[in-house]
């Protein structure tokens, strides 16, 4: 899921990493309550402004960010600073340019990184389920196909409900928020008809079911958080809990995807762009975060509302994407489950085969060991199971055959 990898930033080259990412999140607590709020915005100031240095020292000058001593990252803030002064106007367009930048390259990574998580549980779940038994995996899927498309459109519906009659609201939000789950499950339907469709041709896409109800809750999250990024009213008894569910759903978020991009991937990712190292996209990704919720710690008639609307323009086309992505995908996934089932098929013929030959080796080992004992002390041959016997003897002692 991301988390084990959580336990690289342990690694002692790692160090300058797990400070920043420490620091991320206490600001990021602080920045979600009203009360601790503006202590939130004084933690990001300073840790946007080293992560900008950080991300330029290493892009611009090459610089090994883990080999980087305590002493060499506070010169390179104070060199930072008299050029700040002398191009200040320069600079600052630089610096909003890149919060820009970081804030949408954000919203990008994390809607991705998640609807491709929904998407890859839906399908692991359904590959559990049919490996199961036929008769019994036929049901379990039809089950969680049908049953997770309901279950999807009734947490749309609630959140729907919620976004119409939530009184602390003003009204010129309550329409969009309250129409956002009504689409979603426009676009719910429309894909399970679509995969309705491809039921005639033999093409079951049981992990719609699944898949729906993880991006139904993800949908739910982004709502309630443009919900509460847009209450003017300060005093609410309701925003306080809900912030509370929201927050742990955010760091829950935030860790998932942070554990996905620490690693082998970001390794992976680093070769493809080999103009990045490593432990720059790891700043960046932090460095966003930071201004993500920099930007919505502002009062709604700031840079907090743009940003959120723009999760949802983000977030809709990366969800039919990977949607559509998925049912075209399931055409090989099915391919590669019929040349499984005939391997498993090969291999059982193969130890079946094995087994035979063995056993017939140990019969052949039987009677040349009874061939031998016949021929050394006159011993007889059991006709049933070709042991030998004393000569004399009437019965067999192993098999009670009678000897003729």
């Amino acid at each position: 899921m991301g988390f084990k990898d959580l336990i690289e930033l342990k690694k002692r080259e790692n160090r300058l990493i797990l400070i920043l990412v420490i620091w991320l999140l206490v600001g990021f607590t602080a920045v979600q309550f009203r009360t601790t709020r503006n202590i939130g915005i004084v933690m990001f100031l300073p840790l946007l402004g080293i992560l900008i240095i950080l991300f330029l020292v290493s892009l611009i000058f090459k610089k090994d960010l883990k080999k980087m001593t305590f002493k060499s990252i506070v010169k390179y803030c104070l060199l930072a600073i008299p050029l700040f002064v002398i191009f200040t106007a320069l600079i600052l367009f630089a610096v909003l340019f890149l919060v820009v930048i970081s804030i949408l390259s954000y919203i990008f990574i994390t809607s991705l990184y998640t609807l491709h998580n929904c998407y890859k549980w839906g399908v692991d779940l359904d590959e559990k389920l049919y490996k199961l038994p036929k008769l019994l995996n036929f049901l379990l899927r039809i089950i969680s196909f049908f049953g997770g498309f309901a279950l999807s459109v009734i947490i749309m519906l609630l959140i729907a409900n919620i976004g119409f009659n939530w009184y602390i609201i003003p009204e010129e939000v309550l329409t969009g928020l309250g129409v956002i789950p009504l689409f979603m499950i426009t676009l719910f339907t429309l894909l399970f008809f679509v995969c309705l469709l491809f039921l005639f041709v033999g093409k079951f896409n049981a992990w719609l079911g699944i898949f729906l109800i993880y991006v139904s809750v993800y949908a739910s999250y982004l709502i309630l958080k443009a919900s509460l990024s847009l209450i003017e009213s300060e005093e609410s008894t309701l925003a306080l809990p809900i912030q509370i569910i929201l927050y742990f759903f955010d760091l829950f978020l935030l860790l998932v995807t942070m554990g996905g991009l620490i690693g082998k991937k970001t390794d992976i990712i680093s070769k493809k762009l080999k103009f990045l190292k490593p432990e720059v996209i790891i700043i960046w990704l932090i460095f966003s975060k930071s201004a993500y919720e920099f930007s919505l710690a502002f009062p709604k008639e700031n840079f907090g509302s743009i940003t959120v609307s723009f999760s949802f323009i983000v977030f809709i086309p990366l969800f039919l994407f990977i949607s559509f992505y998925g049912i075209y995908n399931y055409f090989k996934l099915k391919k590669q489950r019929k040349k499984k089932k005939k391997a498993k098929k090969l291999k059982r013929k193969e130890i079946e085969v094995i087994k035979i030959v063995k056993e017939e080796k140990l019969e052949v080992e039987k009677l040349e060991n009874s061939i031998k004992q016949y021929l050394k002390d006159d011993s007889l041959i059991c006709p049933s199971c070709l042991i030998s016997i004393k000569k004399g003897a009437n019965f067999c002692h192993k098999c009670g055959s009678e000897i003729k």
